[in-house]
């Protein structure tokens, strides 16, 4: 979805209307990204809540996320000339920017968000949500908890997305250069209270799939919050779809192969639309599909087997022998 919004914004399409549901909805795979993690860190965090399980969690999560979003930061401050994405950073960036998106905390400022490593926002996000996870998976498992969760995570999104559409935004616009102020849209529109609903949609899922559960109060709440608008509604639908997926335990062995190259596709493809558009410029349907396999073949012969597979391995590897150790102390 991502990279066909991506590659409609690079080539016209000659379907009439194409390159518009492309743009508008494809980029809505950052949502399900967000939905899918939140379903997935429930299904594989573990039954134990204590300190151990936190840092076997964080350390298995360090080594998926940490080193290839390290190399991409590298990769693109040199095609980029050190000058980063000019649309998300006007006057350049600079050392402080590079800092803060190698620590993670590139959402807390309008000019690293999305200014060193293309589409980096989504990843920012991520990690802040890893930050909460063991909390909110030991208030799951709370006497009534999950409703717990499902309303606190309502209140937030519902509260943030109030608050940066009536406030923060118009203020961080009104402080900014006159060009430069759909930074501030762009900037509340990544934080993370605006798209906590995706997470809190991602461990409902959970919640009715794998637990059997019918919580009808906490899906009226997070749907509740999707329908005030229009953003969150086309979010309440990629719920909705989700849903009859996974009840309906449904596979696909080629969505299956991207999806095990997901993160390399998604961080890669910023690179490969322009060069395919430069070199082969082309219809819609044409730049995805070569954008695609083009980042997909990146992945698979180079990305995943010399970087993902070791640093995975190694972060299980630790992570299983802090597990060993919390088990042989409980002994």
């Amino acid at each position: 979805m991502v990279v066909a919004a991506h590659s409609a914004a690079a080539a016209p399409s000659v379907v009439p209307g194409l390159t518009w549901i492309a743009g508008d909805y494809g980029q809505l795979g950052v949502q399900l990204f967000f939905m899918v993690s939140g379903y997935t860190m429930m299904l594989t965090y573990g039954e134990r809540t204590d300190i151990a399980a936190a840092e076997s969690f964080y350390l298995r999560r360090v080594f998926r996320i940490v080193p290839l979003f390290w190399l991409a930061i590298v990769f693109y401050l040199a095609i980029t000339g050190g000058a980063g994405i000019k649309e998300w950073a006007p006057d350049g960036i600079g050392k402080t920017d590079v800092i803060l998106t190698v620590f993670f905390l590139h959402l807390w400022s309008p000019t690293a968000f999305n200014s060193v490593v293309p589409g980096g926002w989504s990843i920012a996000v991520e990690m802040q949500f890893y930050l909460l996870f063991p909390l909110i998976i030991w208030l799951f498992r709370r006497p009534n908890g999950p409703i717990i969760c499902y309303a606190t995570i309502a209140l937030i999104s519902a509260v943030g997305r109030f608050a940066a559409d009536l406030y923060l935004a118009p203020h961080l616009a009104a402080s900014l250069p006159s060009a430069q102020a759909y930074l501030a849209e762009g900037f509340y529109y990544c934080w993370l209270p605006r798209q906590a609903v995706c997470f809190g949609l991602g461990i409902l899922l959970y919640d009715v799939i794998e637990r059997g559960s019918r919580p009808r109060l906490g899906a009226l709440l997070l749907l509740g919050v999707c329908l005030t608008s229009s953003w969150g509604a086309k979010v309440a639908l990629l719920f909705a779809a989700s849903y009859a997926l996974l009840a309906a335990r449904a596979e696909n062995a080629a969505l299956g192969l991207f999806g095990r190259h997901s993160y390399a596709i998604y961080l890669v493809h910023f690179a490969v639309v322009p060069l395919v558009s430069m070199l082969l410029p082309a219809e819609l349907l044409l730049t995805f599909v070569l954008t695609g396999g083009v980042s997909l073949a990146l992945s698979y012969a180079l990305i995943e087997p010399l970087i993902e597979r070791r640093c995975n391995r190694l972060g299980h590897a630790l992570a299983g022998s802090v597990g060993h150790k919390a088990a042989v102390a409980a002994g």
